[in-house]
């Protein structure tokens, strides 16, 4: 296999078969990142999609070819967080939270003095 740095710099000249190795090497990466963030795997390869683009046009910035892994997957991370900005938590109205029994605290307190004790 053909070095990274090696690889970089021949994408950065305009050699898509250079950068065609570099997804190939690292597109699990990029997806199971992704996917480990954001939790679906259809959004993951949307994600790990978007990040290769990005970094195909921005590669020019990378100083150090050899960082290519690490500048990356930080790529990845901000193409996901884009779409964890757009979603919402899940709201639960709170008659369903007052339903819930909660311990009491003294209870808790009593219970723990007298395990420690025994």
């Amino acid at each position: 296999m053909e070095e990274l740095t090696n690889l970089v710099e021949r994408s950065r000249k305009g050699d898509s078969a250079a950068y065609t190795q570099i997804v190939y090497r690292f597109q699990d990466m990029a997806v199971g990142y992704a996917y480990s963030l954001v939790g679906n795997w259809q959004e993951a390869e949307d994600i790990a999609q978007e990040a290769f683009i990005s970094a195909y046009y921005t590669l020019s910035k990378l100083y150090n070819p050899a960082a290519f892994p690490g500048w990356f997957r930080r790529i990845v991370f901000t193409c996901a967080h884009r779409i964890l900005r757009g979603q919402h938590p899940v709201l639960v109205p709170l008659e369903y939270v007052a339903d819930t029994k909660l311990p009491d605290p003294f209870d808790a307190i009593v219970r723990h003095e007298q395990h420690t004790e025994l």
